[in-house]
């Protein structure tokens, strides 16, 4: 039987290794005989998970992928060492929920830094010429929130949705490459259920929010099928679209 989601020769950058859909996202990609490379700002979570695998298809790399001074530099680094990727994974980021009154402008900017100005300083250094294969493709995690109004979720809601008009800027300007760019808006996924912030969320909507997926909560693989899907040379002529996988809690 033929793999049609074979990533055989795809080199891969996952940007958010570490987090739990970062981990199912490089399983993912290793089972479709992809070379990865795992980046993020805590060594220590990358080498236990580089100690799971044991394979010479798996690197990676540390640096903070939050500070923009250390970007351009730690992304020179990593096509000095792998040259040119075809795939960029962007799952990184941070969350956090305070009401209006508590969402003051350092707040705002610290999530903006984490969940947008990051991940366009990675796309516009990894996109330079010789650094970014022709026909790639390039995927940012985004959430359900930056489409929902959501108590508590200003700051959050507001740089998803910054995400996501990036996303699309991006894919029309590097259309002339080939390359994709698109943004999964993720719903309540299992390994998040664990964070403070969810916890805090679900405990401010006394778990209404929870309640409206309706298929229930999503599981970290599912997320790293949609990924890999969007990755693969079947989604030749899909780019700039924030894809819905959300149990159905936007209905």
């Amino acid at each position: 039987m033929i793999n049609t989601m074979d990533l055989t020769n795809k080199k891969i950058l996952v940007v958010g290794a570490s987090s739990e859909t970062g981990e199912a996202i490089v399983n993912q990609l290793l089972g479709l005989s992809a070379f990865v490379v795992m980046l993020d700002h805590v060594e220590e979570k990358l080498v236990n998970i580089a100690n799971k695998y044991n394979l010479n298809k798996l690197a990676f790399n540390c640096f903070n992928i939050y500070n923009n001074q250390e970007i351009e530099k730690g992304i020179k680094h990593l096509n000095t060492l792998y040259g040119p990727f075809d795939g960029l994974v962007f799952c990184g980021g941070k969350g956090g929920v305070r009401p209006l009154q508590l969402t003051k402008n350092s707040f705002i900017h610290d999530m903006m830094n984490d969940n947008l100005y990051s991940f366009v300083e990675i796309a516009r250094c990894i996109t330079k010429k010789g650094c970014f294969n022709n026909g790639g493709s390039i995927v940012a995690i985004s959430s359900v929130s930056s489409i929902k109004g959501l108590k508590s979720k200003i700051a959050y809601s507001a740089s998803k949705a910054a995400l996501d008009a990036s996303v699309r800027g991006m894919a029309s300007e590097l259309s002339d490459k080939k390359i994709r760019v698109n943004s999964i808006l993720k719903g309540w996924v299992t390994s998040d259920m664990k964070l403070d912030f969810i916890q805090d969320n679900m405990e401010l909507s006394k778990n209404e929010d929870f309640a409206k997926q309706i298929l229930g909560v999503i599981e970290p693989n599912e997320i790293a099928n949609t990924v890999c899907f969007l990755l693969s040379d079947l989604t030749k002529t899909i780019t700039g679209t924030a894809i819905l996988h959300d149990g159905g809690y936007s209905l």
